[in-house]
């Protein structure tokens, strides 16, 4: 697949996404690169239709990008990015011999990262401006969510106004997280994407 394929092998295929094929080196490579990446943060791997799921909707998102220039990320938070990996894995021997134990090269983690960026600057620009959260719904997640929640935890709720804007902020991204994905149900309503494994539910066609 364009952008994360990295193998001189030819892979098993699994899929091709608007022609673009996917293979199980892809979904292997996709599978390293989180695993580094979202390091020391709980993760459920799913199952994998699910992560072959994913992989297709990286996929859909890298095509769809390429029409929006302005989702080029800032070289300087890509580098800190790196940086803070590099931090994380000092005492695990360095991110180098990492990469290099699960054969990869640091050029495609950085990659990684910068099509991570690419699509948090894309969200930000396409549907972060067009989000607002009414005082009602802050009030309403005020009492019908964080109340019973503290409440079952033994815990004390502090006063609307202390949290309004807290709630204001996981409201917002409640909604993006929503608007992201029914922008990515169309996406793959009018994709092509064939499935070479018959035994892969094809959710996406």
């Amino acid at each position: 697949m364009t952008g994360l394929g990295h193998g001189q092998e030819i892979d098993h295929l699994i899929a091709a996404v608007n022609g673009k094929v996917v293979t199980e080196g892809d979904l292997d490579l996709a599978r390293s690169l989180n695993a580094l990446v979202f390091y020391g943060k709980e993760s459920q791997p799913g199952s994998q239709e699910e992560e072959i799921g994913r992989l297709i909707d990286l996929e859909l998102m890298r095509q769809e990008l390429k029409n929006f220039s302005l989702t080029q990320p800032d070289e300087d938070q890509i580098q800190a990015r790196v940086q803070s990996l590099r931090a994380a894995y000092a005492e695990k021997g360095g991110l180098p011999a990492l990469l290099q134990k699960i054969g990869l090269e640091e050029s495609e983690l950085v990659s990684y990262i910068r099509f991570e960026f690419s699509i948090l600057k894309f969200v930000d620009f396409r549907f972060r401006p067009f989000v607002s959260v009414s005082e009602e719904e802050i009030k309403t997640y005020y009492e019908k969510r964080l109340a019973p929640q503290l409440a079952k935890s033994k815990l004390e709720l502090p006063a609307l106004e202390r949290v309004s804007a807290k709630i204001e902020a996981i409201l917002a991204e409640e909604k993006i997280n929503a608007d992201v994905e029914q922008w990515m149900s169309e996406i793959r309503r009018n994709s092509r994407v064939e499935f070479f494994d018959q035994g892969i539910n094809k959710r996406h066609d």
